[in-house]
């Protein structure tokens, strides 16, 4: 997956209906950097699973771009963690 393919797959989320992707993570997901920042995915991958918001399909879209944009930086999972605020809420 390529910057392009990122693109493509965030718009294509945006553009989702309401039963695929909440449009609450919807306006997350408006704020993220371009491209993504790692944990900006993890946190609305996180309230997605957690809150049950959206559809397998687009929790498996996201996570495949979390592991990408992880990848891109050349990072894990445990360091991504460490910066996931939300999750000490």
């Amino acid at each position: 997956m390529n910057e392009l393919d990122v693109k493509k797959l965030v718009g294509l989320l945006l553009e989702s209906s309401d039963n695929v992707l909440d449009d609450r993570m919807k306006v997350l997901m408006r704020k993220w950097s371009d491209p993504p920042k790692a944990v900006e995915v993890l946190e609305v991958l996180d309230y997605c699973i957690n809150g049950s918001l959206a559809a397998g399909l687009a929790v498996g879209a996201l996570q495949a771009l979390y592991d990408r944009q992880c990848a891109a930086v050349n990072t894990t999972h445990e360091v991504v963690v460490k910066l996931a605020t939300w999750r000490t809420m």
